[in-house]
């Protein structure tokens, strides 16, 4: 069975770059934790920005049944 590409994020964070795919998180601050802090950027709005589907996982997220590391499972990363 063929699995589907995932649509892009709908927003990355402007300080840790970490992706959210909920649209309530636009324009709020990050929730992700590193080294026991919480990261103090927001999520901007992931609209404009360029896209390259992951090539571990052709952009569905997945690698067999796991979620893909190289991309954190939303089968997308930043261009450049």
């Amino acid at each position: 069975m063929l699995q589907t590409r995932l649509p892009h994020p709908l927003a990355v964070c402007d300080v840790c770059h970490a992706f959210t795919t909920l649209h309530e998180c636009v324009n709020h601050r990050c929730g992700h934790v590193e080294t026991g802090r919480r990261c103090w950027g927001t999520f901007k709005s992931g609209v404009g920005m360029l896209w390259d589907a992951c090539e571990s996982c052709g952009a569905t997220g997945k690698v067999g049944s796991q979620a893909c590391t190289a991309c954190a499972g939303f089968g997308w990363r930043l261009y450049g």
